[in-house]
């Protein structure tokens, strides 16, 4: 697997072929992370370091579930780990949990090219996008930090807690990334959930590790990216 190293080859996509937006997925894209990260992040503040060990335990017991339904569908896994484990937070607690987790743990999970990359390309002129289907609380984080728009779940207020609006999930992606001219858009994801993003646009890159069989359905060819992590902040 060959990953491009330096910013030469995406200069020449903006100044020789014309691309001028790039819509840019976060989890495993920006950050090494998961919405399952966070949920323990908040765990472990309410519980505390010394009954920690034990939770996790017993979390760890159950993982193999919900990471199977990943595996099978990351909408039915949004659907039923997501809501299930943040509607009794109320609107206030997960905002403030959202910019704590930034601050104390993500911050230290930036995957460096993407991270430099983002930068890169708006001091070029293009226009950077998010598109995640995380909720909008924890994706605007990265909008603020980076100061680009995004695209992701709501979250709503309901009585004490919140629900998470998920009319749009299904086809979401696709939906999102046809707003964009594919001839002058690249677009950088991580996995199989984001082909529709990768193939509308003709400049498809991947973060990874390794090749891995959902590659092979990408239509173009695509470029990859190191998924090297670059320190800036405190790691919990």
């Amino acid at each position: 697997m060959d990953y491009i190293t330096d910013f030469s080859y995406i200069d020449d996509l903006i100044d020789n072929k014309g691309v001028r937006n790039a819509v840019i997925d976060v989890d495993n894209t920006i950050t090494k992370s998961n919405i399952v990260q966070f949920y323990l992040f908040i765990k472990k503040q309410e519980i505390g370091e010394k009954l920690w060990p034990l939770y996790f335990s017993s979390f760890v017991l159950r993982a193999p579930y919900f990471l199977a339904l990943d595996a099978v569908s990351r909408d039915s896994f949004n659907k039923l780990f997501v809501l299930k484990k943040f509607k009794k937070y109320s609107y206030a607690q997960l905002e403030y949990f959202s910019k704590s987790f930034f601050e104390k743990s993500l911050k230290g999970k930036f995957i460096s090219f993407t991270h430099d990359l983002i930068f890169h390309l708006k001091e070029k002129g293009v226009y950077v996008e998010l598109l995640s289907t995380n909720f909008d609380l924890l994706v605007k984080q990265y909008g603020e930090y980076f100061d680009v728009p995004y695209s992701c779940l709501n979250v709503k207020p309901e009585g004490n807690g919140i629900t998470i609006d998920f009319s749009k999930l299904d086809g979401f992606k696709g939906r999102e990334i046809a707003k964009f001219d594919p001839a002058v858009t690249l677009s950088i994801g991580d996995s199989k959930y984001d082909l529709p993003a990768l193939n509308h646009v003709d400049y498809p890159f991947v973060v990874a590790k390794k090749d891995e069989k959902w590659m092979g359905q990408i239509n173009k060819e695509a470029r990859f990216i190191k998924a090297d992590i670059v320190q800036l902040g405190e790691t919990l």
